[in-house]
């Protein structure tokens, strides 16, 4: 389930792009927006309801390995 702006995507959100901003376009989420932004908003929150959409690391992640079971 995704969030975006106080929206809440139900779970396996599976409509094409074109059915998402006919659906959430109107809303006054993306009505705020101005109007040269809109699409990008509207882009960043689809992939957030398809969960597709990438996470930044804020690059001090490290990558940890287990050694449980290794001789």
């Amino acid at each position: 389930m995704g969030v975006y702006k106080g929206i809440t995507f139900a779970e396996g959100y599976n409509k094409s792009f074109a059915n998402f901003k006919k659906e959430f376009a109107s809303t006054h989420v993306f009505k705020n927006i101005p109007s040269e932004k809109r699409e990008a908003e509207l882009e960043k929150a689809y992939a957030i309801a398809k969960g597709t959409s990438k996470k930044q690391k804020n690059g001090n992640s490290k990558e940890s390995t287990s050694t449980i079971g290794k001789d």
